[in-house]
């Protein structure tokens, strides 16, 4: 399977129920993970890049920047940022799973 790596991060993120301050280092990681994988994918794919890979490497990037960097300044918003990070993964990687 061409994604195999890319839906074992994806369930692990789907997975993940604890929204806390503890799991940030969790999604950190596995963010960092689906970048690389996504890379690796778009270097495969070259011209031929789907929109699935395309799309979904455009959001993470936008989430990781806009909802997980300097979210130890906003202790309090710590849990809605983490489901925005996780609710991003869940709908903009289900392809992995098709």
């Amino acid at each position: 399977m061409a994604y195999a790596k890319l839906k074992q991060l994806y369930s692990e993120v789907k997975n993940q129920n604890d929204l806390t301050y503890k799991s940030i280092p969790f999604f950190v990681k596995i963010i960092k993970e689906i970048k690389v994988e996504l890379l690796k994918i778009e270097m495969e794919q070259g011209e031929q890049l789907s929109r699935d890979i395309s799309y979904g490497a455009r959001v993470i990037n936008i989430t990781e920047r806009e909802s997980l960097n300097n979210i130890q300044n906003y202790p309090d918003e710590i849990p809605k940022y983490l489901k925005r990070v996780k609710d991003a993964v869940i709908e903009n990687l289900s392809f992995v799973n098709k």
